[in-house]
């Protein structure tokens, strides 16, 4: 069976080569992009299992990105449904209408807030 592909995609270094590292060691195959042309570019072509989506990127922002990909799936473009995990410094817990929006807009299936402990990622992984 091959393991669970994930699109990691970042635009700090060391997040993505140390979040990358604890992936693979968990024995996830790691693909990475480091801004939302990139990203969009890797799930048409490495096709994830799940992708890991920084929100804060170059040009095109994480929810931007994601949303692209939620109407790529709804046009066929993808045969199946990708997992989105947003990945955020920016808690908006605290603004509930705002938060709603946001995840209205980018059809998220979870979010993780930074600074985050990578054991804590794996489980929401799992």
């Amino acid at each position: 069976m091959n393991p669970v592909k994930i699109l990691l995609v970042d635009d700090d270094e060391d997040i993505l080569e140390t979040t990358r590292v604890a992936l693979e060691r968990a024995g996830y195959e790691v693909v990475t992009a480091t801004n939302g042309l990139e990203a969009l570019g890797a799930v048409r072509i490495k096709r994830p299992d799940l992708i890991l989506l920084d929100v804060m990127l170059p040009g095109e922002n994480g929810y931007r990105v994601a949303r692209a990909i939620r109407e790529d799936e709804e046009t066929g473009v993808y045969e199946r449904r990708n997992k989105i995990i947003l990945v955020t410094a920016r808690d908006l817990s605290n603004e509930p209408d705002r938060e709603e929006l946001f995840k209205d807009f980018a059809r998220p299936d979870g979010v993780v807030y930074k600074p985050f402990e990578l054991s804590d990622l794996l489980r929401k992984i799992e």
